[in-house]
């Protein structure tokens, strides 16, 4: 589904995107030959250096080649030999962090923390504190690539203890944001907030360009904390969430990055969602929609359909919701998204409980339960927390010494200025007073360590029994899944050796008929022979369809490239000869270019009882202009082919049933209940869907969707 931007902006941002890329293209033409010229001067100036002066040289290449990752992963690691030939201490780090920094933005997070490493150990040896700075942040970004975030939590706030104690605040507003974004993604609202705050009121101080990136992260957390099951203060926490989002959107209209203006729409739709204004919430969401297609952000489509599927479940839109959440789904599972995948299982299980597919409601509750244990294990938890616990342990140290500096540096002003009996005085009574706070503390932690202990074990036996009942459950559905593929395989051995069994009496029986009829001239005799051959056609037509649906239950799909309009055509010249009774007008809207790459035979099941079934079921009223209309296209990664017709239609009360075995909703007496069960069948095996509802002119049209293969 795309959203149509309003026309003047959509226009100006075009235009500004072509006056950028035609003077990016000039920019980058004249600057790479400039460039390369140096390149070729340096690479002389390296090859002939001498031994001390080579790393740095190295280095000089690495970064006017840094953006080829083979030519710049070459000068890094001739960077590196020489350093290690040189004893060059500062340049092996920088080569190091180089060959990582490379690494990392190809994707290859492990090797690059491998790097990151050395060029810390050796920064630290050497203090070079610049160097630890970007070692730190490098290692904590990669960490947090591959989802560990006890150890990405870990590096932020080592990386936060430097820039806290060089006090740039630039630098420390980027630390607590990234800190803040770590705590996000562990779902711990509340500590993401105060870190998103505090980067928020370092850089309103600064005036940084960055900010309504923080307005955003802020919304987010907030959004997260609201939506929570425990959340005492939703509908507060949902405005505030809609604020930060609000103020985020207001600040891009001054310029700011897509991702940054899609996230903002995206939170904001959810936010009114919550808050019950849906029209305002789907605006919102489509703008983001639409965003994310052109960058083609594939987390943030995942979240994006998440929430238009839970306003589409709000409205009863059923089938909506669940092909929006099915494209979430897809997402997920493409990017290992585990929390979103978590939460789509969750919707997934209220949508199949709404329309009373329990079986799939359960299955789905289950999946939820499963991921939920997973996302967050008990030895992440306990590294999260010492992480944390040792971070605040490190301030309270350096607070405490600066205390104790400032407390002696008074001590000595009094010692100057009062008498010896007063200054003894004083300092008894401090350390009084630190002892009795001393021993309070000491009693909370106590009371503390037993509370925890005790939530604790109760949390273990509440696992114990959760572990049980999926285990219950678990062997429950294979069981069933056991007992239900016996009873199709049993009954699938029966239709077939049901059907060859009876076709050959039946064909005995025809022939008969046949033979009877030629010699037999009686009235009586031959309308009996007749029925009682128009009744052996029928069944052997019956038979002919289990046959059919025997062969469609165990064949594989041979995908194979289908011309649609030969087929189709075919199809109607067959039936227009065996329904000669009335003119039927046939009007085929298929492009002679339009080719499927589906199982034929599957494809001529479905379309051919569809086409037969517009035709059998036409009004044979001389008052009525009967019409098919036959129409097919591909939208999206889906192809689509509709049979509209104004035959004799469909009543409401069995438009349900009209899919099942053996069911007839009209009393035409030549139909065996069988063709809509076949093109079902048929339809699901190409992991298709079928429906059927009336059209825009009241007249019935049956939809299949197939995915392109």
């Amino acid at each position: 589904m795309n959203t149509i931007l309003p026309m003047c902006d959509y226009h100006m941002n075009a235009l500004k995107k072509v006056v950028t890329i035609f003077f990016a293209i000039s920019v980058s033409i004249f600057s790479n030959a400039l460039g390369q010229a140096d390149v070729d001067s340096l690479i002389n100036k390296a090859e002939s250096a001498s031994l001390t002066d080579k790393p740095a040289l190295y280095m000089d290449l690495f970064v006017k080649t840094r953006h080829d990752f083979d030519s710049g992963m070459f000068y890094a690691n001739e960077s590196r030999k020489f350093a290690l030939m040189a004893g060059d201490s500062l340049n092996y780090t920088r080569a190091e962090y180089a060959i990582a920094y490379l690494y990392k933005n190809q994707g290859y997070a492990e090797d690059a923390i491998a790097h990151y490493l050395n060029a810390l150990t050796t920064a630290r040896n050497n203090s070079f504190t610049d160097r630890e700075k970007a070692s730190l942040n490098g290692l904590a970004l990669s960490y947090y690539s591959l989802s560990q975030f006890d150890k990405s939590l870990k590096y932020h706030f080592e990386s936060l203890a430097l820039r806290e104690k060089e006090g740039n605040q630039s630098d420390i507003a980027i630390a607590v944001n990234n800190i803040g974004l770590v705590y996000y993604q562990l779902t711990d609202f509340s500590k993401a907030i105060l870190y998103f705050k505090r980067a928020l009121d370092i850089e309103k101080e600064l005036g940084e360009n960055t900010i309504e990136g923080t307005y955003v992260n802020l919304g987010l957390a907030y959004l997260g904390l609201a939506q929570l099951e425990l959340s005492e203060q939703k509908i507060e926490q949902f405005d505030l969430a809609l604020e930060n989002f609000n103020k985020g959107i207001e600040l891009c209209n001054d310029g700011c990055s897509n991702l940054i203006f899609l996230e903002a729409h995206n939170g904001a739709g959810a936010c009114l969602f919550a808050l019950g204004r849906k029209s305002e919430a789907r605006k919102k969401l489509l703008i983001a929609l639409n965003v994310a297609y052109e960058e083609n952000a594939e987390s943030n489509l995942l979240s994006i359909y998440n929430n238009l599927a839970q306003i589409d479940l709000s409205e009863n839109n059923y089938d909506m919701a669940l092909n929006k959440l099915d494209s979430s789904q897809i997402l997920a599972v493409k990017l290992n998204s585990r929390n979103w995948a978590k939460k789509n299982y969750k919707l997934y299980a209220e949508i199949f409980n709404e329309i009373q597919d329990y079986q799939n409601a359960y299955l789905n509750q289950v999946k939820y339960d499963s991921v939920s244990s997973d996302i967050l294990n008990d030895v992440v938890a306990k590294n999260m927390l010492q992480t944390q616990v040792d971070f605040e342990e490190r301030q309270n140290l350096e607070i405490i010494a600066l205390k104790d500096k400032e407390i002696g540096r008074r001590t000595t002003l009094l010692i100057l200025s009062i008498i010896i009996s007063v200054l003894t005085v004083v300092i008894l009574f401090i350390l009084y007073r630190n002892n009795k706070i001393r021993r309070r503390v000491n009693k909370k932690l106590t009371v503390a360590n037993k509370t925890i202990e005790s939530q604790n074990k109760t949390l273990t036996e509440l696992n114990s029994v959760l572990e049980e009942r999926v285990r219950e459950r678990t062997e429950e559905l294979r069981e069933s899944n056991e007992a239900l593929m016996k009873s199709n395989h049993d009954l699938d051995n029966f239709i077939y050796k049901t059907s060859h069994d009876i076709r050959g009496p039946l064909a005995t029986l025809q022939g008969i008929c046949n033979i009877a009829l030629m010699d037999i001239k009686e009235p009586m005799a031959v309308d009996y022979l007749q029925k009682l051959s128009k009744t052996a056609y029928k069944l052997n037509l019956i038979l002919s369809k289990l046959l059919v649906i025997n062969q469609i239950n165990n064949a594989l799909p041979l995908l194979e490239d289908v011309r649609l309009l030969n087929l189709v055509d075919g199809m109607v010249d067959e039936n227009k000869m065996s329904y000669f009774s009335k003119e039927i007008a046939v009007k085929v809207e298929i492009s002679k270019s339009l080719k499927i790459t589906s199982d034929p035979d599957l494809l001529k099941i479905i379309l051919g009882n569809l086409i037969n079934n517009a035709f059998k079921f036409h009004d044979d009223s001389k008052r009525i202009d009967s019409y098919i209309r036959i129409r097919s296209c591909i939208e999206g990664d889906l192809f689509l082919f509709e049979i509209i017709d104004n035959g004799v239609g469909i009543e409401e009360s069995v438009a349900h049933q009209i899919f099942d075995i053996f069911s007839k909703t009209s009393e035409i007496q030549d139909t065996a209940g069988l063709g809509l069960y076949l093109v079902k069948l048929a339809t699901e095996k190409l992991d298709g869907k079928i429906e059927v509802k009336k059209s825009d002119e009241g007249d019935t049209l049956f939809r299949v969707t197939l995915p392109i293969n």
